[in-house]
């Protein structure tokens, strides 16, 4: 696979896209404070593994189910209205929550409903900034792009989890959540700024794209479409089946994982989990950078068998190793790996799809990883509540046995 030639730099001269940027950049900023306050505050008023998988499955199950309509909505309307309007309502529910945290007012259910409603606006909004950025820049740009919009994701992953720990160590949970409320109302600014456009120019796309859904066909009718040419491309059909059963044996021990490390294994509680997440940022930093440099990769089906096989030792590693240092290194190369496949993995799907038909595939390349995350959520849940020993090798050693098993099919590793 060889790499593109554009600099890095390239995509900024775009001014769409640099607004997108400056905005996703912002947002995501904020979100780190969340990402670490939202499970921190789930264990330490339930103490339960089991409730924290189910929290993060309440938000998990709308994501899914939503993301799948939400790259039919993308494909009708513009990308950017359906990201100006998932923002604008996320902001307003951040800012809510963090007023039910300060009043000491929080019980179980609130979490449960805050997280089930960002899901379902997450759904939306997901599969709406992936299909957004080849109707910005070339398509020689896309590899800077992705690139670009990865490692600054990756960067501040390095450095927000851990701010975010110290914040909520030093001045309050609810604090890390008004941070990121305030955050979105950048990122809705910078989205209503894009084409040279105000809030009028949104509502002429509103307009316009209303017009144009009387010739559409229905949410279920494109939905099926965009299914059917996924399963039609043989490539396309074959990663995206993989992925789900990788995504699924990943994502819940992984995420489930940290927090309870950092709850019952490592010193230092909040402090801990930021620690690791910023260790994942750290070498998804480097992952995501790998691409743009390295001239060749192995074709897209050999590098997601060798990264499945690392990320499968690595879980089978976390389950015994006892020192929050050792635990950081392996969770930075777990990054690493996971952050080479998203740049590569993106840009392909991106290449491989026509353009009217994009949010709905980006969708169904989102699903694979969302879609089987509620159900990893709660099975990781059950078996760290046992064992957090046990749920990190069992993951582990299934994953790594599956990677290797699907090494011997020539036609997921010819994936090119």
């Amino acid at each position: 696979m060889t790499n593109s030639q554009v600099p890095l730099w390239k995509p900024l001269t775009v001014r769409n896209f640099l607004l997108l940027y400056i905005g996703e950049t912002v947002s995501l900023l904020g979100d780190q404070f969340y990402i670490v306050a939202l499970p921190w505050l789930t264990i330490q008023l339930t103490n339960s593994g089991i409730t924290l998988g189910t929290v993060l499955m309440s938000a998990a199950i709308p994501r899914a189910v939503l993301m799948l309509f939400g790259g039919v909505v993308s494909d009708r309307f513009s990308p950017r209205l359906v990201m100006f309007v998932a923002n604008a309502l996320r902001g307003l529910l951040v800012v809510l929550f963090a007023t039910i945290v300060a009043l000491k007012m929080t019980q179980l259910w609130h979490i449960y409903f805050f997280a089930a409603s960002f899901g379902i606006f997450d759904g939306l909004f997901i599969p709406a900034s992936k299909s957004i950025i080849p109707s910005l820049v070339s398509k020689e740009q896309l590899i800077a792009s992705n690139t670009l919009s990865q490692g600054t994701s990756q960067l501040i992953l390095l450095i927000g989890p851990a701010l975010g720990g110290l914040l909520i160590a030093t001045a309050g949970i609810e604090i890390a959540f008004v941070i990121d409320g305030i955050t979105f109302v950048i990122t809705t600014i910078t989205l209503l700024l894009m084409k040279g456009t105000t809030a009028k120019g949104l509502h002429g796309e509103l307009n316009q794209n209303s017009a144009s859904t009387k010739k559409t066909m229905s949410l279920i009718a494109g939905m099926r479409e965009g299914f059917d040419y996924a399963w039609r491309n043989q490539p396309l059909r074959i990663f995206l089946l993989v992925m789900v059963i990788l995504n699924f044996l990943f994502i819940g021990p992984l995420q489930v994982g940290m927090t309870s490390l950092a709850h019952s294994r490592f010193p230092g509680g909040a402090v801990a989990l930021g620690i690791m997440q910023s260790a994942w940022g750290g070498g998804g930093l480097i992952g995501t950078l790998t691409p743009q440099f390295v001239p060749n990769l192995p074709n897209i089906g050999v590098l997601l068998l060798t990264i499945a096989s690392v990320q499968g030792f690595g879980l089978f590693l976390l389950g015994f190793i006892g020192n929050i240092g050792l635990a950081s290194m392996t969770i930075a190369v777990l990054g690493f790996c996971s952050c080479i496949f998203t740049v590569v993995g993106i840009t392909w799907i991106q290449k491989q799809t026509q353009p009217e038909m994009l949010g709905r595939v980006m969708s169904l390349g989102m699903f694979s990883a969302f879609g089987v995350a509620p159900v990893s959520f709660a099975l990781a849940g059950i078996l760290v509540n046992l064992n957090l020993t046990i749920m990190f090798t069992v993951a582990g050693s299934i994953m790594l046995i599956t990677s290797l098993s699907l090494a011997a099919n020539s036609s997921v590793r010819k994936i090119s």
